[in-house]
């Protein structure tokens, strides 16, 4: 069970495991261990010790990696030769639960753990974390994705409220439709809000760091709309308006400048017609869909 006692060692001091070590200790857990190929006296001063594998695992009660995806399988097999080096009892490994935190990845990433009797889950916190300065309410009130076995489910569950979450279910076949969906929602926002910052600081005579500082109210508007008021709502814009000349325009100088930013604008623009489709006429909305499928003219 989890409780005020209860030991963690992080796996990985990167963005998410020093936000992690903030957030226990701040949720009143004791993190024992960090462990990390990087020069222990590096750490930030009053970090819990950095310790090697093999000694971490003998102190802890959680081992939470938060290791690249690529090495959580190879982690979690030395994590499994660190415990078994040490003659753990068949029994005591009931006792420890590792939890990877990797969006796509399976639970039979910590198979080898698993293997050894060793309670397995994985946390996903839906939040991007960019660096700087670890914040302890860093997850204050993000939704963490709890993909557990339904025995363990509710320690996944506890584990998320302690640390100031609001955990929902995920299971773990639909993983991949869960990590594309929070990629194009997070990642490829910032793809798109990049190449706009650029197209706009050209237009001004300036930088794409001009850009992004004109269009952030902008950008933080339309988040704000799309909370309050859903996606169909939200949508403004010449699409939205049925307003063919312009989008027309904008393929016409897309294609002759940018043409991969081109192919996006067309795709997103045909699932933008989708939403506003119900409140244009047909005849814009074939208009639109031919502009869009066939390109602008040339």
């Amino acid at each position: 069970m989890l409780s005020s006692a209860t030991r963690f060692c992080l796996i990985g001091p990167g963005r998410l495991g020093s936000t992690l070590a903030v957030v226990l200790e701040r949720a009143g857990f004791a993190v024992t261990a960090v462990v990390g190929r990087s020069d222990p006296a590096a750490a930030p001063a009053g970090w819990p010790p950095r310790l090697p594998l093999a000694a971490a695992v003998e102190r802890a009660d959680v081992l939470w990696l938060a290791v690249p995806d690529d090495q959580i399988d190879k982690v979690a097999a030395q994590a499994a030769a660190a415990i078994g080096a040490h003659g753990v009892d068949a029994a005591e490994p009931a006792t420890l639960t590792a939890i990877h935190s990797s969006g796509l990845g399976s639970l039979d990433l910590l198979a080898p753990l698993a293997g050894l009797g060793v309670r397995t889950l994985c946390l996903h916190p839906l939040q991007t974390f960019a660096g700087g300065e670890p914040a302890p309410e860093a997850l204050a009130a993000v939704p963490i994705a709890v993909t557990a076995r339904p025995d363990d489910e509710a320690f996944g569950f506890a584990l998320a409220e302690a640390i100031g979450g609001h955990p929902f279910a995920l299971p773990d076949e639909n993983k991949p439709l869960y990590h594309l969906a929070a990629t194009v929602a997070s990642n490829l926002l910032v793809a798109l809000e990049s190449e706009a910052a650029g197209l706009i600081g050209e237009a001004i005579g300036g930088g794409p760091a001009d850009g992004l500082g004109l269009l952030a109210r902008l950008v933080e508007t339309t988040v704000t709309n799309l909370r309050a008021e859903g996606s169909i709502r939200a949508l403004t814009g010449p699409v939205a308006r049925g307003d063919v000349g312009t989008v027309r325009a904008h393929l016409a100088l897309l294609e002759t400048r940018t043409p991969r930013l081109a192919a996006a604008y067309r795709a997103l623009s045909l699932e933008a017609l989708a939403l506003a489709a119900p409140r244009l006429d047909n005849e814009n909305v074939r208009a639109l869909r031919r502009a869009l499928e066939h390109g602008a003219p040339r």
